[in-house]
C-alpha cells in the first residue's frame, strides 16, 4: 500500500514539475502559427510568464488583415486538468461599433477534464453578461445574453439574431 502512495506522490510530483518548467512562451508562439493558418494574428503583445500562467498583455487581435479588438490583459492557466484563458478590458474594434457595445470588462474560456467534451464562456462588458457553452462533440454553440440597458436602447438590430426568452435573457444557437 505505501509503494501505490509513493508512486502517485511520484507521478503528481512529476506533474506539477512539467507544468511549471514547460516552456509556456514556445507554446504561446505554436498557437500562433496554429492561429495564423486561420489568418488570425496576435500582434504588439508583450509576454510574460509566471509559475502556472502566462499572461499577454496590451495585444491587438486582427482578422483577415482587420483589426477587431485591443485587448490590456490576457492570462492563460494551463494545468492538467483544467485550463483556463481569461481577459481583462477588451476594446472593440469602431468598425463594429454599430453592431455592439465597444467595451468588454472581462472574459474567460475554460476547459475542464470533468466535463471533456464542452468548452464554457463567461463574459460582462457594456453589452450585459454572456455565458456560452461549445459542444465538441455535437459542434454546437449555445449562448445566452442578459442584456444591459445599452444594448436594449442603442443595439437592437443585433439583439435581432437573438431569441428573446421568457426570463428576459436572450438566447442564440447555432452548428458550427
Amino acid at each position: 500500500m505505501v509503494r501505490v502512495y509513493k508512486f502517485f506522490a511520484y507521478l503528481l510530483f512529476f506533474i506539477m514539475m512539467l507544468l511549471v518548467f514547460i516552456p509556456k512562451e514556445n507554446l504561446f508562439y505554436l498557437l500562433e502559427k496554429e492561429l495564423a493558418k486561420e489568418e488570425l494574428y496576435i500582434s504588439n503583445e508583450r509576454l510574460k510568464e509566471e509559475l502556472f500562467t502566462l499572461k499577454i498583455q496590451n495585444a491587438s487581435l486582427s482578422y483577415k488583415g482587420i483589426a477587431f479588438a485591443d485587448v490590456q490583459e490576457i492570462k492563460s492557466v494551463f494545468l492538467f486538468f483544467y485550463n483556463e484563458v481569461s481577459f481583462k478590458d477588451m476594446k472593440l474594434s469602431s468598425l463594429l461599433a454599430n453592431y455592439w457595445p465597444q467595451k468588454v470588462q472581462t472574459g474567460k474560456i475554460s476547459y475542464s477534464v470533468l466535463n471533456p467534451l464542452d468548452l464554457q464562456a463567461v463574459a460582462k462588458g457594456d453589452f450585459g453578461e454572456i455565458h456560452a457553452k461549445y459542444s465538441l462533440q455535437k459542434r454546437v454553440l449555445k449562448v445566452f445574453l442578459t442584456p444591459s440597458k445599452l444594448m436594449l436602447q442603442k443595439y437592437r438590430n443585433s439583439l435581432r439574431y437573438f431569441k428573446k426568452l421568457k426570463t428576459g435573457e436572450y438566447s442564440y444557437e447555432k452548428s458550427l
